[in-house]
């Protein structure tokens, strides 16, 4: 059987989605401490859920790189060491989506896209609340464009890391703990 580069490249959104779900639930967790724990919660949870997209979807990776890394060399599939960063960037799509109509609500083409902009990118929730503290568009910190610029590239890049990792059976455990001379 094949590696299905379309069937793996398709679940990457279905891991986005998952990286979502647990992000939703780091949320509430934010939401019940915060004002307890104040910035601190914001800095402690915003680092959790960029953990969630990092972990995640590197997992994922490394699973489909594993396959794919057998199937080129056993098989000789065509499957080369970067399609790890397709399929991140197939998972970011959804982000970078609803970054278009998060602009398009600033411009005023849209009602207030704000508060359904950060729950459904409830990964960075709690490190956009750090620029966007309340629910209206129009008191939207510009800094909120450049977060979500750039926060959806942790999907590509920890996709890409651990597809070629495994792809080249790097054992990372060997890498770190014994130096190579």
């Amino acid at each position: 059987m094949e590696y299905s580069k379309k069937n793996a490249a398709l679940f990457s959104l279905v891991k986005a989605f998952q990286v979502e779900f647990v992000g939703f639930f780091v949320m509430l967790f934010f939401w019940a401490v915060r004002n307890f724990m104040g910035v601190f919660s914001n800095i402690f949870f915003g680092f959790t859920g960029l953990m969630c997209v990092v972990c995640i979807m590197a997992d994922y990776g490394m699973k489909q790189g594993e396959k794919a890394g057998e199937r080129a060399r056993l098989h000789g599939d065509d499957v080369k060491q970067n399609f790890g960063l397709t399929m991140g960037i197939i998972a970011c799509l959804p982000s970078y989506l609803t970054m278009l109509l998060l602009v398009l609500s600033k411009a005023g083409i849209i009602g207030n896209f704000l508060p359904a902009y950060k729950i459904l990118n409830a990964s960075w929730f709690m490190l956009m609340d750090l620029a966007a503290h309340s629910a209206d568009i129009k008191d939207m910190s510009p800094l909120v464009f450049i977060m979500t610029g750039i926060l959806p590239l942790l999907y590509p890049i920890s996709t890409w890391i651990g597809f070629k990792i495994t792809y080249n059976k790097v054992d990372i455990k060997d890498k770190l703990v014994y130096k190579q001379k």
